[in-house]
């Protein structure tokens, strides 16, 4: 059971997300069913087109769907830590609801995801759910946990910038990607120099056609996955809970 502050957070939570959504998903419906209907009007295309465009729809919004979570989770901590804080609700039940929010939020996005896919083919839910196979429901379940992974570290990062004031927050958002880079490219010419790639390549005779090569593929991008969710979760935890109020 939830308490009522919990409540509270996964409720404002939801209704933001979904707002957001809403919003988007309005807009890019009207800008395609204006531009459907101007090609239909000139000539363009015929009526089977244009309600293949307007399926088109839910591509899109499936599209939007897969965003708005991460965005969310990636602006919003700091505003949900100020008015949580002035409501009374201490970090450590602000971050639980976040999880909370989070894990509801990931099912019922791709919930909404398959069915919008379903949709822009054409195709009834209904024959969907009787003729797939167990690939096609271990592919789902293996996106909704990229997904979550996704969501998770969109809160890492919203919650440590957090932390920063406005000025850090722009030396980290500029100098963080640059740093990173330089790291990736003199780790690479070290690689190279050393002979990494070549002893690779010239030593690689694994069969990735394999079933048991794919399997490992599998289970080491499944473990990877979860890893690196619950770093995440254990960043943001840590970030929550030194969160404090600011001036700017």
């Amino acid at each position: 059971m939830i308490s009522s502050k919990q409540k509270i957070v996964v409720q404002t939570d939801l209704y933001r997300c979904g707002k957001g959504f809403v919003i988007a998903a309005i807009w890019l419906a009207a800008i395609q069913a204006f531009f459907a209907i101007l090609n239909l009007i000139l000539g363009h295309i015929d009526w089977s087109s244009f309600g293949s465009d307007l399926r088109g729809i839910f591509s899109s919004w499936s599209f939007i769907l897969s965003l708005v979570p991460f965005f969310y989770f990636l602006i919003m901590p700091y505003s949900t830590f100020k008015w949580t804080i002035q409501n009374g609700i201490s970090r450590k039940t602000m971050w639980r609801s976040q999880m909370l929010s989070a894990v509801i939020i990931t099912l019922v996005q791709e919930v909404l995801i398959v069915l919008f896919e379903v949709l822009a083919d054409g195709h009834p839910a209904e024959a969907f759910i009787v003729n797939s196979s167990v690939s096609t429901w271990q592919g789902i379940l293996f996106e909704l946990l990229l997904l979550f992974e996704t969501t998770m570290t969109a809160m890492a990062i919203g919650y440590f910038f957090s932390l920063l004031n406005r000025k850090w927050k722009v030396i980290v958002a500029i100098g963080g990607p640059i740093l990173a880079a330089f790291c990736i490219y003199y780790l690479t010419l070290l690689l190279i120099k050393l002979g990494v790639f070549q002893f690779i390549g010239s030593n690689w005779s694994i069969d990735l056609s394999g079933q048991a090569a794919k399997t490992a593929i599998i289970v080491t991008l499944v473990v990877s996955a979860i890893v690196w969710t619950l770093l995440m979760m254990l960043v943001s935890r840590i970030s929550a809970k030194h969160m404090q109020l600011r001036r700017d």
